[in-house]
C-alpha cells in the first residue's frame, strides 16, 4: 500500500513538473510576443525541465522501460545472463549512488548562487540530479526485490504494473 501510494504521488509529481515546464515555454513565448518579456521564464522552465527528467528517468526505471542492448545477454546461456544482470545491476547501483553522493556536494555548493532573473537558488537545479539518482537507485532495489537479478532490466509487460 505504501509503495502504491509513492508511486502516484511521483507520477503526479512528474505531470505537475511537465505541465510546470510547458506552461514556462508557453509564458515566456508569450511575453517575447506581447513585447513584455517575461525575463525570469527561461530559468523556471529550465528549473521545471530538469526535475522533470529525473522523475521520468525514475518512472522509466521503475517499469524496466530505460533503453537496453540486449544482443549479447539474449544469446547468452541463462546462467552467463543472470551473472551480467547482476554485474550490470551491482555496477548501475554504484553509479546511482556515487552520483548522488557527488550531486549532493555540488548542490550544497551552488545554494548561495542566484538563478538568472528568477530569485531561485541554483542549488534547487542541481538538487535535481541526486534526487533523481537516489529515486533511480530505490526504484532498481525495489525491481530487485520483486523480480530477482534476471528481471531487473526486463520491461515489465504486465498491465497493472504501470500506474495509470
Amino acid at each position: 500500500m505504501l509503495w502504491r501510494i509513492y508511486d502516484r504521488v511521483e507520477l503526479a509529481l512528474a505531470l505537475i513538473l511537465l505541465v510546470a515546464t510547458v506552461s514556462a515555454v508557453l509564458v515566456a513565448a508569450m511575453g517575447r510576443t506581447l513585447g513584455a518579456p517575461v525575463t525570469s521564464a527561461p530559468q523556471f522552465a529550465q528549473l521545471f525541465l530538469l526535475w522533470t527528467c529525473m522523475f521520468g528517468a525514475d518512472l522509466c526505471m521503475r517499469l524496466g522501460e530505460h533503453i537496453r542492448v540486449s544482443a549479447l545477454i539474449d544469446i547468452a546461456p541463462p546462467r552467463v545472463r543472470k551473472m551480467l544482470s547482476a554485474f550490470l545491476t551491482i555496477l548501475v547501483l554504484v553509479f546511482l549512488i556515487w552520483i548522488a553522493w557527488h550531486g549532493f556536494h555540488l548542490a550544497a555548493g551552488n545554494w548561495s548562487r542566484e538563478l538568472g532573473a528568477s530569485g531561485l537558488s541554483y542549488g534547487v537545479v542541481t538538487l535535481a540530479l541526486p534526487v533523481g539518482a537516489v529515486l533511480m537507485v530505490i526504484s532498481t532495489l525495489r525491481r530487485l526485490a520483486a523480480k530477482g537479478w534476471s528481471g531487473v532490466f526486463e520491461p515489465d509487460t504486465d498491465a497493472e504494473e504501470y500506474p495509470l
